[in-house]
């Protein structure tokens, strides 16, 4: 038995005696063996097309709009449907390479909003009820990717930790506040696009109306989600309303 199985070994004792203490004990384990500077622990179902439906997670040095506002993007993001389609799989992903396509820019936008530069996302089914559990982990230096070696030993560990972690709650998602005496103000632009949105225009409509390329009425779109903490079309309109 290497030093890397001992380890293991010790960690999942360590997961029926001391539960509370499991995932940061985890986290700093794989740190050493792999380099991190933050992660999610996540929990969720799988939808129709790949798409995940986050169940309940746990930020560790992220902010927690990384949470609340990942519902922006994650229709746009390839990987997290790929990870839905093969959760056994490890993708070990540059942010500005993986994301410089056109339709998914917002998704690397959303990123390095939230100091994302890399991220290695491994993680498996739970054999209790079928859910899927993962762990992202992030650097936000664009200029350190993640190694081979990194790669592989996160493919070997990661599933053993989330399985062995299976039997403790995470917390549920966290949400934006929705508070309109808090929220900043919008730019005329960013005014226009949101008021032709909640009319019901498309993207290419506003695009033809604004002469903006679609990719910047997305954009702006994005921001202003973010700046009124809303989700969704009903929900901007709703607080256009009340503005």
């Amino acid at each position: 038995m290497n030093p890397h199985q001992e380890a293991l070994l010790d960690l999942l004792r360590a997961a029926r005696g001391a539960p509370a203490d499991f995932r940061r004990e985890a986290l700093a384990w794989l740190e050493r063996g792999i380099g991190f500077d933050g992660a999610v622990w996540g929990r969720g179902r799988r939808l129709a097309g790949g798409q995940i439906a986050i169940e309940g997670a746990e930020l560790f040095d992220r902010p927690r709009s990384l949470l609340a506002d990942f519902g922006e993007v994650a229709g746009l993001d390839p990987v997290s449907r790929a990870f839905g389609n093969d959760p056994q799989g490890i993708w070990n992903i540059r942010v500005a390479s993986r994301y410089d396509a056109r339709p998914t820019r917002p998704v690397g936008a959303y990123l390095r909003r939230h100091h994302v530069g890399q991220f290695l996302l491994c993680g498996t089914r739970l054999p209790e009820d079928g859910a899927l559990a993962w762990l992202t982990l992030y650097r936000e230096d664009p200029a350190r990717p993640f190694s081979p070696q990194a790669e592989e030993f996160a493919a070997f560990a990661v599933p053993f930790v989330l399985l062995a972690g299976a039997s403790q709650p995470l917390p549920p998602p966290a949400q934006l506040a929705s508070d309109p005496t808090n929220a900043e103000a919008l730019s005329r632009r960013e005014a226009e696009v949101a008021a032709a949105y909640a009319a019901g225009r498309s993207y290419k409509a506003i695009a033809r109306e604004l002469e903006l390329s679609p990719a910047t009425v997305r954009s702006h779109l994005l921001s202003i989600f973010r700046k009124l903490g809303v989700h969704n079309k009903i929900e901007l309109h709703r607080r256009l309303v009340e503005r």
